[in-house]
Formats: structure tokens, sequence, C-alpha cells
């Protein structure tokens, strides 16, 4: 009977754990979704929700697809190939605010 105990409490913290990030993961889209209706400019707003997007994607990886438990390579994996998008972007904003030859 002990055996069975001690299964059983693991997996009640899981699914307690699962339904806690859904409950997350509602709450961050609702808000998400109502970011639009505050008087606020555009761009901030855009960059709200990007953010939100964001930390929905971690909640997403770390829970339901157990990256938690993953080695540090994964991260490196995927944080360096993002670093190397922010910065390509960012060097291209000179090309996109200083255009030649435009209106």
């Amino acid at each position: 009977m002990t055996e069975t105990t001690a299964h059983a409490a693991p997996l009640r913290s899981d699914k307690s754990l699962y339904v806690t990030v859904w409950v997350l993961l509602v709450a961050l889209l609702v808000i998400g979704l109502t970011i639009f209706t505050l008087p606020i400019p555009r761009e901030l707003a855009v960059a709200l929700i990007f953010s939100i997007a964001a930390v929905k994607a971690v909640l997403v990886l770390r829970n339901y697809m157990h990256l938690k438990h993953e080695h540090l390579l994964i991260y490196i994996i995927v944080i360096v190939p993002a670093l190397f998008l922010i910065g390509f972007a960012i060097a291209l904003i000179p090309d996109i605010v200083f255009r030649h030859g435009g209106p």
C-alpha cells in the first residue's frame, strides 16, 4: 500500500501543476486580448502582446513539453539562434528608418 500512495502523490501534484499552468495561460490570453482596448499607443500594445506570447511559449515549453528536465545544451541550442535573430533585426533598423530614395 505504501508504494501506491507514494506514486499517487506526485501524480496529484503534476495534475495540479498542469491545471495551474492552464489557468495562467488562459489568464494571459485574456490579458493579451484586452490590451487593444486600453488607451495606449499601438506600438506599445503590440510589444506587450508579443511579450505575453513569449511568456506563454515558455510556460508551454517548460511544462507541457517537459523541457524543464532537459540539459542546459537544449537551452543553448534555442537561445543562441534567437540572439542572432534579434541582432540581425537590430542591425536592419537603420536600413528601415533611413531609407534612401524614399518619399
